[in-house]
């Protein structure tokens, strides 16, 4: 039987493997795109990367040999997998997503955006429930989640049809060219405090790149607003500002603060700049800039970006096989007629499958350290 999974090598990261294999200390980061029930076909990788090759024993590893913490970076759903995996109890936590995400959607015809907006709010909360300081300070880990601030027209836009024009101008914009999006968006991601994002602070597009604390005050609101699609949910329209000893009061920013992958969809970043190599275990085999780029198939990330990226997705042939012969999608609520009976189990069973992607991976390290 073929893989589960397919392996595309940066130049750089084929030349470290070819040389060295492929230890846990060799990796620096690992980003999590948007995708929203995409998401779900890694649950099997991110189990065993999280608890078990990139779990406690290595961390520990990690500190003594003083190497820099394991940097989790997540949009949308991304983010949501990343700060499970940031938890006290990541094996715990990331079951419980996955759960609450298949479970709890369980949208009836006709559903609008205060409905989906409040059953995300709970998800949220129920996911980061008592972690949330696990979350912000994670041992040996750094959490970063990625959210974007709509400016004029976007900001001002308080009434729908205007918001509606506001966006629609953003797309034509976008076609032109990516960086034009700077009018319509700023790129906030909230970090750990500490966190090392000096490779960030450097400009590497024209979108305005704004980076701030997590607290365990404003967590559940960044997380929220990192998945809040246009339309499909409503804004978050402030976000508490992190705490500080010299700053007890509780100030907020202000917003509306929307889904992180509008800018910046399967997390496109100048990771070439990092010193170690990037794991990216992604349900899809090509890694899309923005949201907006989804519709423009010759968008892709800078080859020179990936240089050190470790591509991790599911193979053609793993799809195939799973129970719908495809990746969970938005498009299921719709597909099956919003018969949660029918769209459950069978994220149920995509879940499951997504085993043989961890073992797949497995096998494949043993191959490239002998």
């Amino acid at each position: 039987m073929k893989s589960s999974i397919q392996i595309i090598l940066g130049d750089r990261a084929k030349a470290h493997i070819a040389n060295k294999g492929l230890q846990p200390e060799d990796i620096c980061a690992i980003p999590a795109a948007a995708g929203g029930p995409k998401g779900l076909i890694l649950q099997g990788l991110d189990q065993y990367l999280f608890n078990d090759w990139l779990g406690e024993s290595h961390l520990r590893t990690r500190a003594e040999k003083g190497i820099k913490p394991l940097q989790l970076i997540g949009a949308s759903i991304g983010a949501w997998r990343m700060a499970a995996a940031a938890s006290s109890n990541p094996a715990a936590t990331l079951k419980r997503l996955a759960q609450q995400y298949v479970e709890t959607q369980d949208y009836s015809k006709g559903v609008d955006r205060h409905e989906i907006s409040r059953v995300c709010h709970a998800m949220v909360q129920a996911v980061v429930s008592e972690e949330a300081q696990h979350m912000v300070q994670p041992a040996g880990k750094e959490l970063l989640v990625w959210v974007n601030k709509g400016l004029t027209p976007l900001h001002h836009a308080q009434q729908l049809r205007a918001r509606k024009r506001g966006f629609a101008s953003a797309v034509l914009a976008n076609s032109v060219n990516r960086n034009k999006l700077s009018t319509y968006f700023e790129r906030w991601v909230f970090q750990s405090p500490g966190a090392h994002t000096d490779w960030l602070k450097q400009p590497f597009d024209r979108i305005p790149t704004h980076i701030e604390d997590l607290d365990a005050l404003n967590i559940h609101d960044a997380l929220l607003a990192s998945g809040s699609i246009p339309f499909v949910l409503n804004p978050v329209y402030k976000i508490a500002q992190a705490l500080h000893e010299d700053h007890p009061e509780v100030k907020y920013h202000e917003g509306p603060f929307w889904d992180g992958g509008l800018t910046d969809y399967h997390l496109a970043l100048p990771y070439h700049r990092l010193d170690g190599l990037v794991l990216y275990p992604h349900f899809a085999p090509t890694v899309t800039p923005g949201w907006l780029d989804k519709f423009l198939k010759v968008r892709k990330a800078k080859p020179e970006w990936m240089s050190n990226v470790i591509l991790v997705c599911p193979s053609p042939e793993f799809v195939k096989r799973l129970p719908a012969k495809k990746i969970p999608d938005r498009g299921d609520f719709k597909r099956y007629n919003f018969d949660h009976r029918i769209r459950i189990p069978i994220w149920q069973a995509a879940i499951r499958e997504s085993e043989r992607m961890a073992d797949d991976f497995q096998q494949w390290l043993n191959n490239v350290n002998r």
